[in-house]
């Protein structure tokens, strides 16, 4: 699994520095660099970065107000702060953040971070880890019947229960294998393994049901030619699907 990392920092020595360190790291790519709060902020829909490494010192905004504004759109993202004095940083960690290092770079103390971070992943590709408003759900991806999208939360229906998750729809499609999930339309996210059938409901719209449960999901049918040949190639992969158009 190739985790996308974002820094946000002012001083441009230490952001050159820290982003050649993660660069290093087998797991880790550095998708771009950010030398305020406000750029990054107007950025963040288009990266969906999954480690955001964010100075609390910055210029404007600070780096704590940022962390502030990332959690409520993204809870799952991995915030690291950077700081020049530890003690002060105990309750944003709290309230915001995974962890923290500091200035000047301590090198070991950021590989052990990353360390613990990548540990998260569990099993790349078989396992995902979903908080709810008072747990944390592990599931395995291919017990995914279909996401759903709810405000700033999604539901997940699997054969044996549907939970609702602190994740944004557009979150989870990152997440998930793209070999197997498909984005049927803005509130929906389809695993084309248990689909059963397609049915057009109105001359926009497809009704997606699936094997062992009873709720459906939505296709666009602006979507439906791209959805075949994502099919197609799931089931030349090795899939498994026994999906009917009807």
């Amino acid at each position: 699994m190739l985790y996308k990392a974002v820094i946000v920092e002012d001083d441009v020595f230490f952001r050159q520095k820290l982003a050649t360190v993660i660069s290093s790291t087998l797991d880790i790519e550095v998708v771009c660099t950010f030398s305020s709060g406000e750029e990054f902020l107007m950025q963040i829909n288009k990266m969906h970065p999954d480690i955001l490494f964010l100075d609390i010192g910055l210029p404007g905004i600070s780096g704590i107000q940022v962390a502030e504004l990332v959690r409520e759109d993204y809870p799952y993202m991995e915030i690291i702060l950077i700081t020049a004095d530890e003690h002060y940083l105990q309750e944003a960690v709290r309230l915001y953040a995974s962890d923290f290092i500091t200035k000047p770079l301590d090198i070991a103390r950021l590989n052990q971070t990353m360390s613990r971070i990548m540990k998260k992943s569990l099993i790349p590709g078989l396992l995902i880890e979903l908080k709810t408003t008072d747990s944390v759900e592990i599931l395995r991806q291919e017990e995914i019947c279909f996401v759903e999208a709810m405000a700033k939360k999604s539901i997940i229906y699997t054969m044996k229960k549907t939970l609702t998750c602190l994740h944004l729809i557009r979150e989870l499609e990152e997440r998930l294998d793209k070999r197997q999930f498909f984005r049927s339309n803005r509130s929906y996210l389809v695993n084309l393994r248990w689909i059963d059938a397609v049915r057009p409901t109105s001359r926009t719209t497809f009704q997606i049901t699936f094997q062992g449960i009873k709720e459906s999901a939505y296709l666009q049918k602006k979507r439906y030619p791209e959805f075949r040949e994502r099919l197609k190639l799931f089931l030349g992969e090795g899939g498994q699907s026994q999906w009917r158009s009807v």
